[in-house]
């Protein structure tokens, strides 16, 4: 009766020396709730990175990870919009940042290949993207104060965006940690207040900061701002408050006769921006001026001076920096 039970145990011990790898792994569960990765590789350190891969993948696509998120921007000092679609998505990560919360289960040890099975709490989880928020929070407080606080146009919509792109990532992890039942810190309703306070301000700003043309009533100022305004918003008007910008144009036509009797018209401008209150900010320039030629008359050279200058270079270049200048505002 001995042997046979000697014989029995012997043979259960064999069996689970014997047991396939997978078998044993598969057999290794985390606690309920956990997020479980197993992973198999040449070496311990491999298996375990691939297991901790799988429970990022987990993590991102528990929370939805893919989002989109469609904002309409308008052109408050007019009557124009601007729609504006941006996507926000979250790469999914191969490494976890916090690596070290990762609990390994199990370990199983193959003929070519080790196995691991790794285990992580939904708390432990979070704590990666609670750091990550916490610097963005810190982030997103210096860039909204200085929004507020800028009175340069040009630097104002520039950090103004920073601020809106900091807001996002921030709300986004936020997300994130909802998806894990994570409660909210205490920065985040200051934060919220803060980018709230912003938002208004900049709107508010939105609906007073406009181009005012400057018109000398010349030819070239109307031919110019016939073009310009097309490419960018802006008024014959004059500034009625201190907010605004101010654009005063320099230019003049002019038409020669070359030795051999054609005749060329160049228009060659420059464009001033100032604030409403007379301060000079930049002086916008031509590389290339714009040119209409004709074997023998002015007037010609002109007219055609005249059908080629809304093709000239210098209004992309004019449109491009000018547009750095005015905000566009989401309502």
């Amino acid at each position: 009766m001995g042997k046979i039970f000697l014989t029995a145990g012997l043979f259960m011990l064999l069996s689970c020396a014997t047991a396939p790898p997978s078998e044993v792994l598969e057999s290794a569960q985390c606690k309920s709730g956990e997020f479980r990765g197993l992973g198999s590789g040449a070496s311990e350190k491999e298996a375990l990175n691939l297991a901790m891969s799988s429970i990022a993948r987990q993590i991102h696509s528990s929370v939805k990870v893919s989002q989109k998120q469609i904002e309409i921007q308008r052109v408050s000092n007019g009557d124009e919009s601007l729609s504006s679609e941006f996507v926000t998505e979250t790469a999914v990560e191969s490494m976890l940042s916090n690596a070290h919360d990762v609990r390994v289960l199990r370990v199983t040890h193959g003929a070519n290949e080790v196995g691991v099975v790794a285990c992580m709490s939904r708390a432990d989880a979070a704590k990666g993207f609670a750091q990550r928020q916490q610097l963005v929070a810190d982030s997103l407080e210096f860039a909204a104060n200085a929004s507020l606080e800028t009175k340069h146009p040009k630097r104002k919509n520039e950090i103004w965006q920073r601020t809106q792109t900091l807001w996002n990532e921030f709300a986004r992890l936020q997300g994130l940690l909802d998806g894990l039942g994570s409660a909210k810190a205490d920065y985040w309703q200051p934060t919220e207040a803060l980018y709230a306070q912003a938002k208004e301000a900049h709107l508010n700003y939105c609906k007073t900061q406009k181009l005012h043309w400057e018109d000398t009533g010349s030819e070239c100022s109307n031919a110019v701002f016939s073009v310009l305004s097309g490419r960018v918003r802006m008024e014959k008007t004059s500034c009625q408050s201190k907010n605004g910008l101010k654009l005063k144009l320099s230019c003049s036509e002019k038409c020669a006769s070359s030795s051999f009797g054609s005749v060329e018209c160049t228009l060659d401008p420059s464009l001033s921006v100032e604030s409403c209150e007379e301060e000079s900010y930049l002086l916008l320039k031509t590389q290339k001026p714009a040119v209409g030629k004709d074997m023998h008359s002015a007037s010609k050279a002109k007219s055609n001076l005249m059908e080629k200058l809304p093709f000239a270079e210098f209004f992309g270049e004019w449109e491009k920096e000018l547009k750095g200048w005015i905000p566009l505002c989401a309502e």
